[in-house]
Formats: structure tokens, C-alpha cells, sequence
């Protein structure tokens, strides 16, 4: 690949960095012949090794709008970061050692109040102490956020489930409460029907819906229709 690290630093120096030097190589042309020729025939091109994208990176750091970014996603150490480490190697108790840093803090905030008051020049290393501590205890406050973030996952997938579970369960109870209602109005239907028969007149005319199974629709109780309307609304 093309050594762009001039072309790159030149960039990084600017507030608003102009495009690199070889953005005119992208041209049509190019593409085309780009697409018919072998990655490695473009290497040795003179104008096409420019068009020919990177390998990803696999480890290290990279560097992206003026910082550096790690390749694989870890939280990095404190020697990393130039911070000295004030708690063993190890395993260790965490709980325990951020109580000890938490008291540290405290310890050294009096020290430095103390040395505010006699000699104010010195108070540079108090500072940078306290620092230490907080970026220490901060530290491992942080190796518990992949623990922190798998508890987190877990708990809204329960949550979901118990949320459908309860929704289900719901609409179990207002099917059951439908077909109780249901059959309710099937015997109070069957009542109407047998006392809403009107015998045939004196005068020998027939009388209405005098077919058997027939009923009269303002005999049925309202009631029972807009139970089975609330329920279905319910479990809409």
C-alpha cells in the first residue's frame, strides 16, 4: 500500500483539513479500469494503488478524527494510559479496594487542605495524587461493565417475557369471561323465544314470527351485549 502517513499528518494539522492529495485519481476512468485489473496488478499501478481500499486492521490502534482508537474494544490498562496503579496485581477484591481508595481520597484531600493553608506552592502533587486515585477507583469501577451490561441484557428479556406472560394471561380471562357470557345469552335467547309467542288471532289471521326458533331482538337484554363489547375492547 501507498506510504500516505505525510498526506495524513498534514491533515491531523488542520482544523478543517482539505481532501488528500490523490482524491483527483478517483476518476471514471479509473473506476472502470480498477474493476477489470487484480488487486495486485493495481498495487504496482502508479494511480491505481490509490483507489485500492486498505486491509482492515486485525489488532493495534488506528488513528481517527485526531485520536487513537483501539482495534479490538477492551478497556485499556493503566500502564496503557500512563497512570500509576495503586492497587496488587491479580486477582483481587474490588469492593475492598475501592473502599481503600474511596478512604485514600479522603486522607488526601485533607493533606492537601493542610498544605493549602502553609506552603499553597506544593499544592501540584496533592492534586495529581488525588487524580491517581479517582482514575484508579474510576479503573475499576469499569471492569464491571461487560458484568453490568449482560446483567442489563438479562433483566429486559425477563421483563418482556413477564410482560407477555401477563398479556396473555389477560386474554385468557376475557376469553373465558366472553364465552360465559356468551352461553349466558344463548339460555336468556332461548327463554325470550319460548314466552314471546304470540298465539294465532281470534279472527284466524297468523301471527308473527310464529316460526319456531324465532326471537324477537328487542326481547334480548342489552346488558348482555355491551358485556360482551367491553370485554372484547378489553382485550383489543
Amino acid at each position: 500500500m501507498p506510504d500516505q502517513s505525510q498526506s495524513a499528518g498534514q491533515q491531523l494539522d488542520a482544523s478543517y483539513p482539505a481532501p488528500p492529495d490523490y482524491y483527483a485519481l478517483f476518476t471514471d476512468a479509473n473506476i472502470t479500469r480498477l474493476a477489470s485489473t487484480d488487486t495486485d496488478t493495481a498495487l504496482d499501478d502508479a494511480e491505481l494503488k490509490f483507489l485500492v481500499p486498505p486491509a482492515p486492521p486485525l489488532s493495534g490502534s488506528y488513528a481517527g478524527f485526531g485520536r487513537l482508537w483501539q482495534v479490538q474494544d477492551r478497556l485499556p490498562t493503566l500502564a496503557e494510559q500512563n497512570i500509576p496503579q495503586l492497587y496488587s496485581e491479580g486477582p483481587i477484591d474490588r469492593i475492598t479496594e475501592l473502599k481503600r481508595l474511596n478512604h485514600s481520597i479522603l486522607f488526601e484531600f485533607l493533606d492537601l487542605v493542610d498544605v493549602l493553608i502553609k506552603d499553597p506552592s506544593q499544592f501540584g502533587a496533592r492534586t495529581e495524587r488525588i487524580r491517581d486515585i479517582f482514575v484508579n477507583a474510576h479503573h475499576l469501577i469499569n471492569e464491571y461493565r461487560s458484568h453490568q451490561a449482560k446483567e442489563t441484557l438479562k433483566l429486559m428479556l425477563q421483563q418482556q417475557i413477564d410482560a407477555k406472560r401477563e398479556s396473555t394471561r389477560t386474554t385468557l380471562e376475557k376469553c373465558k369471561e366472553l364465552e360465559l357470557e356468551v352461553e349466558r345469552l344463548r339460555q336468556e335467547a332461548a327463554t325470550v323465544d319460548i314466552h314471546t309467542r304470540v298465539p294465532a288471532a281470534v279472527d284466524g289471521t297468523q301471527a308473527k314470527d310464529e316460526t319456531p326458533g324465532s326471537v324477537d331482538p328487542s326481547a334480548i337484554s342489552a346488558t348482555g351485549l355491551e358485556a360482551i363489547l367491553e370485554a372484547v375492547q378489553a382485550i383489543q
